[in-house]
Formats: structure tokens, sequence, C-alpha cells
């Protein structure tokens, strides 16, 4: 009899076929066997994805800095270096010829910066109408390079004429990423326009950028339940950096000078914290050399990339620091909002980082938790009618992670159909359930199909850039590969293992969030 498993697979082998794609040997899945890596001199890292038969190539270059690199009235920095890396380099994005206007109208914008920046901090005394004058000055400097100096989006507008398409880049909590898709012959113009990026950005329009990026801020603000999620993410991490959002605080946002961006750049901007990624119709040893040309000549400043340092809290933390007979203070943190929403329960629990065994356990139980077809879903929404939705996820964090459970409340009229406390309650017996009830081994199968679905389609196509960067990042690009035969490997026992570890009160924040009236 043929094995269920080996039937999935050649239907998943002809699926994919079907797409165009070029089929995959029935052996042993494997990312690390399709990937090209080297180092350069400098400690640029290069992963290579050859598919022979793309005439394209996907392009990423991701740097090992985000929001947790960040501190305290720089917040959101790192997002707004990212929108900054597009407004030009000593070459691109100017006009011939005004490069020395150009530098001459920044250092005015950026004295009558200093001067509004000193103004606006004083404590007593600030002089309103100084703040406004000087701020029409800038307007007025902004205004004339705009006339006589910017050409504005040259960079976009160059890939775009190489055929180039996908170009964008992002800012998360661990990483900065820009990548495009060109076609494989235009490699070089990829390595000659972000090594220049690299090595002679010139941060023009950074005031002005910052407006539009604190306007940002204030549109994602008039979203449900913006402000209660913002203080639900600050109450749960109280040490990590990971309580502050990548658009960074108002207060810091709305800020922050050109000068400390700058400095920040120059500590994380660098080769050795970087990651360069190509998939697609790519030849190792002449795109290599071409890489050797463009990044190599590029030096490191001094000393390393700061790291993150600074650990959560929780009751792991504390048995591992102190001991495991350590007795663990009883913490438990609570948050309650109102707004014009949805009312809803939002669960929360500290977990570890990517690498750690229990990650796999962890990531499973909230894909068997959140099924549709799982028991939490089938009772709390369909039989009871309690819930318009509830949901379990475990993030894959560089460092503390989080496990969360939501479960949205059932209204009528506007009023919910139980009282919030006795739904909070309802969502709590699944929580323990899960420690105490082996979970169907069927639904735990079918989760596992879908994870082999996923996997296999990773190793199609050019979207593996994507998950080699965030990876390599987070950890080890290898891990991709850990990952899948952890994930395969999970027992019902080590759903409820991780269950009884990970889901106990005094490693929790919980939120509750009312319809205000």
């Amino acid at each position: 009899m043929i094995g269920r498993r080996f039937v999935f697979l050649i239907v998943m082998l002809l699926f994919l076929s079907c797409l165009g794609t070029a089929p995959l040997a029935a052996q042993e899945l494997s990312i690390a066997r399709q990937v090209t890596e080297r180092i350069l001199p400098n400690g640029l890292k290069v992963l290579i994805v050859n598919r022979p038969e793309i005439p394209t190539v996907r392009c990423t270059l991701a740097f090992r800095v985000g929001a947790v690199n960040e501190r305290l009235g720089i917040t959101g920095v790192s997002h707004m270096h990212e929108h900054m890396m597009f407004k030009g380099t000593r070459t691109m994005g100017i006009k011939p010829g005004t490069l020395e206007l150009d530098n001459q109208l920044n250092r005015q914008i950026d004295d009558l910066e200093a001067q509004i920046v000193k103004e606006e901090s004083k404590v007593k005394g600030r002089d309103e109408n100084k703040i406004i004058a000087l701020k029409k000055q800038v307007s007025e400097l902004i205004d004339r390079e705009r006339k006589e100096t910017i050409v504005s989006e040259e960079i976009w507008t160059a890939y775009q004429e190489a055929g180039g398409t996908g170009l964008n880049a992002s800012t998360g909590s661990e990483m900065t990423q820009y990548y495009v898709t060109l076609p494989k012959n235009k490699l070089e113009l990829f390595m000659a326009l972000e090594a220049d990026r690299l090595v002679n950005p010139v941060f023009r329009e950074f005031y002005s950028e910052r407006d539009v990026l604190v306007e940002e801020r204030r549109m994602s603000e008039n979203g449900e339940g913006f402000f209660f999620n913002e203080q639900l993410n600050a109450t749960f991490y109280a040490a990590s950096p990971y309580s502050w959002s990548v658009v960074g605080w108002m207060s810091d946002l709305s800020r922050i000078t050109k000068q400390e961006m700058v400095e920040y750049r120059n500590q994380y901007y660098r080769p050795d914290n970087a990651v360069l990624c190509l998939a697609g119709g790519v030849d190792v040893e002449p795109t290599m050399a071409l890489i050797t040309r463009y990044f190599g000549p590029i030096k490191n400043p001094p000393g390393a990339a700061p790291r993150v340092r600074t650990e959560e809290p929780s009751p792991e933390y504390y048995r591992k620091v102190n001991g495991p007979d350590f007795k663990v203070p009883y913490i438990e943190k609570r948050v309650l909002g109102r707004a014009a929403t949805n009312p809803y329960v939002t669960v929360l629990f500290h977990i570890p980082p990517v690498w750690h065994d229990d990650i796999s356990p962890l990531y499973m139980l909230a894909q068997v938790m959140s099924s549709r077809t799982g028991k939490m879903y089938a009772e709390m929404v369909l039989k009871n009618d309690h819930a318009t939705s509830v949901s379990a996820s475990a993030s894959e964090s560089e460092y503390d992670g989080r496990f969360s459970f939501r479960a949205g409340a059932k209204e009528v009229g506007n009023n919910p159909v139980i009282p919030l406390d006795q739904l909070e309650k309802e969502l709590w017996t699944y929580i323990e359930d899960a420690k105490v009830a082996p979970c169907d081994p069927q639904l735990l199968q079918r989760v596992k199909n879908q994870e082999e679905t996923s996997f296999l389609r990773s190793l199609a196509g050019t979207g593996i850039a994507g998950q080699l960067v965030r990876m390599e990042i987070a950890y080890r690009w290898q891990h991709l590969d850990e990952q899948y035969r952890q994930r395969m490997a999970v027992t019902p026992a080590d759903l409820m293992r991780v269950a009884k570890k990970y889901f106990t009160r005094d490693n929790s924040v919980t939120g509750v969030m009312e319809r205000e009236k």
C-alpha cells in the first residue's frame, strides 16, 4: 500500500510542475541543498539560489537592524532611515552640477532645525513665534532645494527602466530590507546602485520626510484599537525593546534629528551587518565576481554593530538566572481599554526566541488551536455563538517572543452576548485544556500537511529569498530546514508539554477591550 505522505508529495510535485517550475526530486526536502553561501572579507554574507529556468532574479539586501536596536528618544529611526535611502546619493537624485549648492542648502536647513529643537526643548519660556519663523525659513529652503537641485525618485526610475518589478523596502523589529526583481542581465545595475546607496547616501528632504512619517502615524492612530494595542504591547514587554512599534513613539518620531539618524546609521548599516540574497537565474561565479567588485571595497566602521542584551523578566528568565529552585515572584498584568470598536479579549504569554527547541511545538500548537476544525473555534464560535473569531499565534523572533490568544466577542445591539469576563474565562478553559488533553491526531496531521505544502512551495520560485534573509537575520538561514523537520516531528505530547510550561497566569498579560458607549 502506498503511504499517504508519498502520495501527497507526488501530488504536490505535479502541482508545482503545472505552475511552470522545475519538478523537485523525490528525495529528502531541503533548502540547504539549493543555497550557495559566500562571505566577503568585509563580512558581507551572500546567499545565492540558482533557478536557471527563471529569467529574473529576486535581489534582496537586508540589514540586521530594526526597532529593537533603537533607544528611547529615537524610536522610529529605523523606519525613517529606510525612507531616506530612496532620497539619493552624491550622484543619484540630484541635477548635474548642483551637488555643492545642494550641500549648502542642506547645511542651512540642518542649522535651522537645530535651533528649532533647542527652542522646543525648553521646559519654560519657549518662544513660539521664533519657532514659527524658523520653520518658515526651513520650508522656503526645502522648496528651493526641490526646484533647483533635486531629481525626485531617480533610483525608482532607474530600476523601472531596467525592467525592475516589486521594488520596495520594509522595516521590521529586527530587520530592514531593500528588494527588487530584475531581468538576470541587469544584475550589475543592482550591485552598482545598492553599493552606492550604502557608501554615498545623501539624506535630502529629511525634515519634510519626517513630517510624512508623522502623518503616517497619525493615520494609523485612527485605526480601531490602535492606542490600546500599543499600550498592551508596551505592558507585555516591560524590558525588551519590542515594547515599541516600528513606527515609534510620536514624541520621538516628531523630534528625531538628521544627525541622530546618521549616527545610528553608522553603527548598523555596514557590510558585516548585512545579508545579500539573490534567487533566480543566477550563475554563481560570475555573480560573485560582480558582488566582490562592487561590495568588496566597502569597509566597516571601527568596532561591531551593538546587539540587544536586555532579556524579558519572565518566570523562565528568573529560573535561568537564579536556578530551578528559585521562588519565582507571581506577577500577572492586565490592561483594560475602551474604544469605538468591536470588543475582544487577548491573552499573551512570554515564549523563547526562534532558535529554542520549544518554538516548533508552540508554533504547531498555535496552528492546531486556530484551526476552524479545532475544538476552540467549533465551540466558541459555531456551537456557543459567544465569539465571532478566535485565534492563536506564536512569534518567531530573534529575542524574547510571545504567544497570543484572542477572542472577538459576539454582539447584539453593540452589547456582548456574554460579559467579557465570562468570555475570558471561556478562553482560559481551552488554554487549560491544552495542558491536559491530547489534541486530535488527525487535526495535527492536517496541520502538518499544510506545513509540508508550504515548505514545498518555498523550494520553488524566487520567493525563497525573503525566507532566507528573515531567518538569517533572526538566527541562521539553515534553521529553515531544521525548523521544518522539528515541526513534522511534533507529537500531541509535545503540545501538552509546552502548554504546561508557558501557559501560566504569572507568565501572562491579559488585554480586555470594551466597546465605548
